[in-house]
């Protein structure tokens, strides 16, 4: 009984940390959104790069992920607005990882970006970004 006990609180304790996190990472990745979306706008693409996980850095090339928010940029021209349209948040071997997909207006344009996340304590820190938009493509 009383290991059936302990299994029990232990199993509690173990699905409420796992809900908390899920909470935490989904509050963080939508803050580092709004500071990509900020330093995007304010033409601060070295520094988007710079504070990027190494995962993504060993993904791009600072040169290529800068030209790309480049063409981005100056074809769509600054977010305006942007709101959370799907999240997912995932724990495995101790790292989470988060994926948000926001539909984003920008000042001649809009798309639906995809941000990828690492949690790094209570820091979200960018792994992956993806933008589909038609907009981009024909200007």
């Amino acid at each position: 009984m009383k290991t059936l006990s302990f299994v029990l609180v232990l199993g509690i304790a173990l699905i409420s940390s796992g809900c908390g996190g899920m909470f935490k990472g989904k509050k963080a990745a939508e803050q580092s959104i709004a500071d990509f979306h900020q330093m995007f706008n304010d033409g601060k693409l070295t520094e988007i790069y710079a504070a990027s996980h190494s995962k993504m850095k060993n993904a791009a090339k600072e040169k290529e992920f800068v030209d790309f928010l480049d063409a981005v940029q100056r074809k769509l021209g600054k977010v305006t607005q942007t709101t959370n349209v799907n999240f997912n948040v995932r724990s495995m071997n101790l790292t989470t990882t988060i994926a948000l997909t926001q539909s984003t207006t920008f000042e001649q344009g809009a798309g639906s970006e995809t941000f990828t996340f690492e949690m790094d304590g209570d820091k979200a820190v960018l792994i992956g970004y993806n933008i589909n938009s038609k907009d981009l493509i024909l200007k």
